[in-house]
């Protein structure tokens, strides 16, 4: 037993490597050998550098257990934003919902010093709380039914591209500004993979603007966009969709996207 921990924790000390392919090494032994690494890994995180920190986050969401919530929300407190970002969405993954009141610190404090609410770190910790409990996301009900869900997508749904275009005016119709698309392939096997990358107009518009200006502005963009990321509205069901396929049931394959949206509440300070 104590040659057992003696190895777990030697790879553990790897994470903090100079050699990144040695630490990442390090990162899926630890992942083939399971639960039993996670007491010491945890253990470890705090004094770990950036890099370390990241690997350990992966070892974590590989094995899927509740018991690093603690050390995770710490890592909301890094200096390193990728490792806050990526300790706010395990967090999300892993569904640790006492993360909540520290995510709402750690956003309210992105918005308050200037720190673009749409960029990765932003957009991690609004859908960590969306998951958790939170944020309210608002979701129309004609675009929530244009949906189609994968369980491979973090988030769990995408929208044909014939269907963008409508999807947009809902949820402009609500008050949303739609600033992006991320392109997807679905396969036979309902896995995911990018598709040309993301569309992305956020730099095009006035984010001082009145919120009913803005959000118009952004739904000319998304549907200039929806027109030249795939055939339009009336063109049937999503490629690779069953013929007549009702809304919100997952094709087997074809380009689907992935909206980004914001409510007023999510850029602009109280």
């Amino acid at each position: 037993m104590e040659r057992a921990d003696a190895g777990i924790g030697a790879l553990v000390r790897l994470l903090d490597s100079d050699t990144g392919e040695e630490a990442e090494d390090a990162q899926h032994a630890l992942i083939r050998l399971g639960p039993r690494v996670l007491d010491q890994v945890i253990a470890a995180v705090p004094g770990l550098g950036a890099f370390g920190q990241l690997c350990a986050v992966d070892v974590f969401n590989a094995l899927k257990d509740p018991r690093p919530g603690e050390v995770l929300t710490g890592l909301l407190d890094s200096t390193d934003s990728t490792v806050r970002q990526w300790a706010a969405e395990s967090l999300g993954e892993l569904g640790i919902r006492a993360a909540v009141p520290r995510l709402l610190a750690l956003y309210a404090s992105l918005l308050g010093t200037g720190v673009d609410p749409l960029e990765c770190e932003g957009e991690a910790v609004r859908w960590a709380l969306t998951e958790l409990g939170g944020r309210r996301e608002v979701l129309p009900p004609r675009a929530g039914a244009l949906a189609r869900r994968y369980e491979a997508l973090q988030g769990g749904r995408a929208w044909p591209v014939a269907d963008l275009a409508e999807a947009v005016s809902d949820l402009a119709g609500h008050g949303q500004a739609v600033y992006g698309f991320g392109l997807l392939r679905i396969g036979a096997e309902r896995r995911a993979s990018h598709a040309g990358g993301g569309i992305d107009w956020a730099s095009e518009v006035d984010w001082g603007a009145p919120w009913p200006e803005l959000v118009a502005a952004c739904r000319e963009w998304a549907l200039l966009a929806a027109e030249a990321a795939g055939p339009g509205p009336g063109s049937g069901s999503a490629p690779g969709s069953a013929p007549g396929s009702a809304p919100g049931s997952a094709p087997g394959s074809g380009l689907v996207a992935r909206i980004d949206w914001v409510d007023a509440s999510d850029v602009r300070a109280p």
